[in-house]
């Protein structure tokens, strides 16, 4: 008995343990007032602000980071919420930001759905941080668009190369259609073709649509 006593207050502090842990890693959240706080900041926008940067105390880096004072941590966070909103963390825009990376959140790029939000992540970097290969030409820095889905607390990259060297893209929301339309050089500068990422069944479908056109 003593040792089956033994053995059960082992387990539960192991269980208690890993609880810490859980807890420890777990994502903070922001309330109602911090979400209500952030959204009298943007109040004064010219267009409708949905996510920001935060650091793990729920400071707003607005809707660009970093350029210096890199906390340990960075988060995406959704301030339309009505009460609560989860801190969401990727490593991997976490580890841009370390490589010298400002990235900047394009919020008029958002196109939300019952399943997902879409949107559009542009960044940069100083020329002394950029591989020679990378640069779209000498002396300038690196620059790159990254087109992203947010959902159930977890960012994917759908695209890390939405936009190449010279490209521009728009929303695109009318007769039937909703997703965005890229305008790519990559056939040559006098050649811009259009490229459609364009919502099928919930999700954005990547199409080529022949040579791009101002008006459509």
């Amino acid at each position: 008995m003593q040792i089956m006593s033994s053995v059960i207050k082992s387990l539960c502090l192991f269980l208690a343990m890993g609880l810490c842990v859980d807890m420890a890693h777990a994502a903070p959240i922001a309330n109602e007032k911090m979400l209500n706080d952030y959204r009298s900041s943007f109040a004064g926008s010219a267009y409708h602000v949905k996510y920001i940067f935060v650091d793990p105390q729920g400071v707003s880096k607005d809707q660009t980071c970093c350029s210096s004072d890199v906390a340990k941590k960075i988060y995406m966070l959704d301030i339309s919420a009505k009460e609560n909103s989860d801190f969401v963390y990727s490593p991997e825009l976490n580890n841009l930001i370390r490589e010298h990376f400002e990235i900047t959140i394009d919020n008029e790029s958002v196109v939300t759905t019952s399943e997902a939000d879409y949107l559009v992540l542009t960044m940069s970097r100083p020329h002394e941080y950029s591989p020679k290969s990378m640069r779209c030409a000498a002396g300038m820095g690196e620059d790159r668009a990254y087109l992203i889905s947010i959902a159930d607390n977890q960012i994917k990259v759908i695209n890390r190369k939405f936009l190449d060297c010279g490209d521009s893209y728009r929303i695109v929301h009318g007769d039937g259609r909703v997703g965005y339309e890229v305008k790519d050089y990559s056939k040559g500068m006098d050649q811009p073709q259009s490229v459609l990422y364009l919502l099928k069944n919930g999700k954005l479908v990547r199409t080529e649509n022949g040579p791009y056109k101002e008006e459509r």
